[in-house]
């Protein structure tokens, strides 16, 4: 990417009207240079500027929390972090359900979904297209509603930031499909609190340009959704099923074997 091209962040002129309530999704992936993860946890606890989320382990399932952040009610859902390297289809199916979950927990539909991505880490090719997979196994509308968020735990000035990005051309291809909207955020400092307002500028310009629509899931994903889930509780009462079996005739045995000691 040219100088001239490089991505710029969302301006924030004040020309989007400023909304009352906010809805975040978090998505992101695990293992990223060998970082276990995003820092999505870490990322909803200082938009919020509480500990709303635990850190420090995996996020299993999609977690809504929500708060008065600067005049707006902001919901914040985090969500599980498939592994950057694997495909869609390599992907546990009940991640895949939580990632489709997750747009329901705030309801009517997010604002905005922020793909969190450590600042100063790898981003191969191999990354750029399991995330494409990921986020269109949501939707192809998706990208209108993604702003890349980096995550570093350190003050990180700009010219670092755009050399590193120039290291990893797919990482510039990412940005260019969500037409170069990002913001860098210090989820280790919570004390300054101009860098989430500047967020939520910037999510607020980035809904203005979508006409003020929220994402919605498509009613086709929905349907597919009860069907998995139809599908995996099948699953589940088979194996209760041969489970019950199997105690049954441990007990069978037991009984039969202490006839057989009586005898």
């Amino acid at each position: 990417m040219s100088e001239q091209s490089t991505p710029k962040s969302l301006s924030t002129s004040g020309s989007s009207k400023r909304l009352s309530e906010i809805r975040i999704i978090l998505i992101g992936g695990r293992q990223l240079g060998g970082i276990e993860s995003s820092g999505k946890s870490s990322t909803g606890n200082t938009i919020l500027g509480r500990n709303a989320f635990v850190v420090g382990r995996r996020t299993a399932r999609s977690v809504p929390a929500e708060g008065e952040v600067h005049g707006r009610h902001v919901t914040v859902v985090d969500t599980p972090g498939w592994w950057w390297h694997y495909s869609v289809e390599n992907t546990p199916m009940f991640d895949k359900l939580e990632i489709k979950r997750c747009t329901k927990l705030c309801p009517p539909g997010p604002h905005v979904f922020l793909l969190v991505i450590p600042v100063d880490n790898v981003f191969p090719k191999g990354y750029r297209i399991a995330l494409n997979e990921h986020l269109e196994f949501l939707s192809e509308n998706v990208w209108r509603h993604i702003i890349v968020l980096f995550s570093c735990i350190a003050p990180n000035d700009d010219r670092s930031f755009k050399n590193n990005l120039r290291n990893w051309p797919d990482l510039q291809l990412i940005l260019r499909r969500c037409q170069n909207r990002y913001h860098v955020l210090n989820i280790k400092d919570r004390n300054d609190s101009s860098q989430v307002i500047t967020l939520l500028e910037k999510i607020e310009e980035m809904v203005a340009q979508n006409n003020y629509n929220y994402f919605k899931i498509s009613k086709a994903l929905s349907i597919d959704d009860e069907r998995e889930k139809t599908r995996a509780e099948n699953v589940k009462q088979r194996i209760l099923a041969a489970k019950s079996q199997r105690v049954e005739l441990q007990t069978r045995n037991k009984g039969e074997k202490l006839l057989h000691t009586k005898d």
